[in-house]
Parts: C-alpha cells; structure tokens; sequence
C-alpha cells in the first residue's frame, strides 16, 4: 500500500487554471483569473489568502466568480479594503467577509483581525465574517 499525497486547495486551483503565479523573485505575482485580480506573491498574507481562496472553491464550493478580493468598505477609515469578500449569486449583496493574516500572527493581531473582518461585515452589509491566519 502506498501513501498518495494529495494536492492542496492552492496547488489544484493553480493546476485547474483558477489563478497563476508569474514573474520570479520579487516580481512573481498571484492572478486569480475569474476576477483579473492579482496581488505581490512574496506578500505572507497572500499566501495565506490564496490558500484560503481555494479552499473556498473545493472544500466550500463558491464559485471563483462570486469571490472579491480587495473590497472598498465604505464608511471605513479611508482606503480599507476587505481582504476576501463572498457575494450572493446576484454578484452585488455581499455574503461572506474576511480577513486575512500571515500564519505567524500574534493572539493580539489576530483579535484585531476580527474586529476588522466584524466591522467590514457590517459596513458592507454582509451576513457573516470571519478571519483567517
């Protein structure tokens, strides 16, 4: 009997054509192709997000189409963005809110983290958010 290593979340959304790492070194790049969104690959968050975007698509079958990534949130400080946002099917009702911290993050940061994710929830109108390390 053999052990098989399954691929992760990331590694088959890469595989199916949901996104794409160009560039190398410190220009290499994530394109997550249903949206024409692309963020700095070296970036510890991104690989967090990212990882966590393909989970979205496999294990919680969102559609990518359905999946935002840096979303204004109005009547936040200025320029606040929401790292993940997951829209009803209409494409305009935010559902899902998240924010995202590299893996390493402290107790302290990642509670921030939550308050950030609750309160863009709220300023965007969404059900439910959450946040991810």
């Amino acid at each position: 009997m053999t052990d098989t290593v399954q691929p992760s979340c990331l590694e088959r959304a890469l595989a199916d054509g949901h996104a794409e790492i160009t560039g190398d070194g410190k220009t290499e790049r994530i394109l997550y192709k249903a949206v024409g969104h692309s963020e700095r690959w070296a970036d510890p968050e991104e690989k967090v997000r990212a990882e966590f975007w393909a989970e979205l698509i496999y294990k919680y079958e969102y559609p990518p189409e359905r999946i935002r990534f840096e979303v204004n949130v109005p009547r936040r400080t200025p320029n606040d963005f929401a790292d993940i946002v997951i829209y009803n099917e209409d494409l305009k009702s935010p559902y899902f809110v998240f924010e995202c911290k590299r893996a390493d993050v402290s107790d302290a940061e990642f509670a921030q983290a939550i308050e950030q994710a609750c309160g863009n929830r709220a300023s965007l109108g969404a059900s439910f958010c959450g946040a991810v390390a």
